[in-house]
C-alpha cells in the first residue's frame, strides 16, 4: 500500500464532517469590516479590464501583463485575508473531492436545462447578463475574458458564500443561507422572470453545497468549472 492508498483509508475511516477542521474563531467588528477590503480587491481585479479600450489593446503585451500582475496580486492578497481571519482552511488536494466536484457540476447543468426550458416557453433567448459577457468577451483579449470570467469561481465564493457563512452571519446559518442566496442572485442583475429563475437556481445548488459541505474549495471548483463551460460556449460562438 502506497502513501496515497494509506491517505485515502485515513479520509474514508473518517466522518465527513471530520475533513474540515478549520474552525473559524469568534467573529468581531473589526473582522466583519474587513469584508469591505475583500469587495475592494475583487473590483479591482473586475475592473481592471477597462484598460481594454481599444481594438489594438487586445494585443498589447504590457496591458496583458499589468492585468495579470495586478489580478494575481488580488487573488493572492485575498487568499491572504481568509486565512488571516481563518474562514478557510490552507489549500489541499483532500479538500477538491472530484465526486463532490462532478455532482455539484452536474446540479448546475441540471438547472441550466430548467432555465433554458423557463426561456423556451417565455419566448427568452438569453440573460442580459449573458449578452453584456458577449460583449465584453468581443473587446477582450481571450486569455484576459477566461481569466476575468472563471476568476468569479474563487472572489464570489468567498464573498457570497464564505462571508456571509463564515464571517458576517456565522452564528446564525439559516440567515447566511438567504443572504447568500440573496447576494449572489442579485448582483447578477436578474431583469425578468427567466433571468432571476436561472441566477436564483445557479444561487440555490451553490449556497446549498456550502450549506452542507462548508468546502470553499468544492465550492471554487464547481464555480470554476460551470464559468469556463460557459467561457469555452461563447468564446466559440464569435
Amino acid at each position: 500500500m502506497d502513501y496515497f492508498e494509506k491517505i485515502e483509508l485515513e479520509l474514508a475511516q473518517k466522518e465527513p464532517d471530520d475533513l474540515f477542521t478549520d474552525t473559524p474563531p469568534k467573529q468581531n467588528w473589526v473582522s466583519r469590516l474587513s469584508f469591505i477590503w475583500l469587495l475592494g480587491l475583487w473590483l479591482i481585479s473586475q475592473n481592471m479590464i477597462s484598460i481594454f479600450k481599444q481594438p489594438h489593446d487586445k494585443t498589447s503585451l504590457w496591458k496583458i501583463s499589468l492585468f495579470l500582475l495586478i489580478f494575481i496580486t488580488c487573488v493572492w492578497l485575498a487568499y491572504g485575508w481568509a486565512r488571516k481571519y481563518q474562514l478557510i482552511p490552507a489549500i489541499n488536494w483532500r479538500y477538491f473531492q472530484l465526486g463532490k466536484i462532478a455532482a455539484g457540476f452536474g446540479m448546475m447543468f441540471a438547472t441550466a436545462v430548467i432555465s433554458s426550458l423557463v426561456m423556451y416557453f417565455s419566448g427568452t433567448n438569453s440573460t442580459e447578463n449573458q449578452e453584456l459577457l458577449k460583449v465584453i468577451g468581443k473587446n477582450l483579449p481571450p486569455l484576459v475574458f477566461f481569466i476575468m470570467t472563471t476568476s468569479a469561481g474563487f472572489f464570489e465564493e468567498l464573498i457570497f458564500r464564505v462571508g456571509p457563512f463564515e464571517l458576517l452571519f456565522n452564528k446564525w446559518p439559516k440567515i447566511a443561507a438567504i443572504v447568500a442566496w440573496g447576494l449572489f442572485t442579485a448582483v447578477h442583475v436578474p431583469t425578468d422572470i427567466p433571468s432571476f429563475i436561472t441566477y436564483g437556481l445557479m444561487s440555490l445548488v451553490l449556497t446549498g453545497l456550502y450549506a452542507k459541505y462548508r468546502n470553499f474549495y468544492l465550492n471554487m471548483s464547481v464555480h470554476f468549472l460551470w464559468n469556463t463551460f460557459g467561457v469555452i460556449g461563447i468564446l466559440m460562438s464569435m
